[in-house]
């Protein structure tokens, strides 16, 4: 429950009076023990103390015991590192993954040892301008919101700190990406024409989740969580739980499906289980470098601050091919894009699949090079 007011001295040493939001009064000990700091424990929480006087008694019993050895709160670690592992281990393994990394690669080396409620503001904005000077994705920079805001939002309800602080720094910015014509400085044909040469050249497993992202406009997320026994007959049947989409399924339902180019089916041949082995951001990372360093894109000042990646495949293949088969229809159909005025399963079945098809197949052969 929200704090009203500040902590009220009270007779008793160590004890602290707080008012809550509803009225109530918790009697909260501060105190150190044994060369040890406890901080603020809410002993009317924990110990149902009604009186300044009971949790002043209550303090003492609980120093004896914890001279004894015995763990009174039965305290889980507050260390950061402890209570992020902990939410993690909770989430889908896609999500896990790609969080770990993120968290392992960016936010633990800043504050993984320290206890949660010495995590400061600065410690976060640190984290934000290290990776903003990598020129790392807003989406990515968001991602510590995403994963410290809920371990942080859990601590500061269990009164563990006095606030939320990754509520007091802005992470990732303007969430709204630049149109891609607004950063290359050549048709979007020609644009992504290189970067799917450059794609076919990348070392092996790398080239073909690229070709998948770059013909097909599949996250790198969902790629990852490809297995060769959802492909049949060249087709990949999605299932629910591999995409943002529709989460809402059981997460082994096929939602979708898509066709995949030869260039693709002749690079991962057949097998069992995960096609792909490494980490999301590996094959981000190993995206960007692509990008930067092998296409010679022609780019506008903007793209500086807002480079071309692998979502951008998603834009580049709906304004491309929405010239030819419309917006709505290429959004809906190969794209999965939700519609406020009409259900997407609805919209998605009323599509016949050759229709999809003929989407795909009419813009790789652009990609290629065999058609304007």
């Amino acid at each position: 429950m929200a704090r009203k007011n500040k902590l009220k001295n009270t007779k008793y040493p160590s004890i602290k009076e707080l008012e809550m939001a509803d009225g109530s009064k918790n009697h909260i000990a501060i105190f150190s023990h044994n060369g040890t700091r406890y901080g603020e424990r809410n002993l009317t929480k924990l110990f149902g103390v009604r009186s300044a006087k009971q949790a002043f008694e209550q303090l003492q019993e609980i120093k004896s015991e914890l001279s004894k050895g015995i763990d009174v709160f039965g305290s889980k670690s507050e260390k950061v590192d402890d209570l992020v592992v902990a939410y993690l281990s909770k989430k889908d393994e896609g999500y896990r993954k790609t969080s770990e990394w993120t968290y392992k690669k960016h936010i633990q080396p800043v504050i993984g040892h320290l206890m949660i409620n010495k995590v400061s503001k600065d410690h976060l904005e640190k984290i934000k301008k290290n990776m903003e000077d990598s020129k790392l994705a807003k989406s990515t920079i968001k991602k510590v919101r995403t994963i410290l805001h809920p371990v942080f939002q859990e601590a500061y309800q269990n009164e563990v700190v006095r606030r939320n602080v990754v509520e007091q720094v802005s992470m990732g910015g303007d969430s709204v990406k630049p149109e891609l014509t607004d950063r290359l400085n050549e048709p979007l044909i020609d644009a992504i024409r290189k970067i799917y040469n450059s794609a076919l050249k990348q070392a092996n497993n790398y080239n073909a989740m690229f070709l998948i992202s770059i013909m097909c406009a599949r996250r790198f997320g969902e790629i990852l969580q490809l297995r060769y026994e959802d492909i049949v007959n060249g087709v990949v049947h999605v299932r629910a739980g591999t995409t943002k989409t529709f989460k809402d399924k059981n997460p082994e339902t096929v939602a979708e499906k898509y066709p995949l180019p030869k260039e693709v089916l002749d690079l991962i041949g057949i097998g069992e289980g995960e096609i792909f082995k490494l980490y999301n951001r590996t094959y981000s990372d190993k995206y960007a470098q692509m990008i930067d360093l092998g296409t010679k894109l022609k780019l506008k000042p903007l793209a500086e601050k807002h480079p071309i990646r692998s979502h951008d495949n998603r834009n580049f293949l709906l304004s491309i091919q929405s010239k030819k088969f419309g917006i709505d229809f290429v959004g809906t159909a190969c794209l999965s894009h939700t519609n406020k005025k009409a259900d997407i399963n609805a919209r998605y079945h009323s599509i016949e699949f050759d229709d999809v098809v003929e989407v795909f197949e009419d813009y790789w052969e652009k990609l290629r090079g065999n058609v304007n």
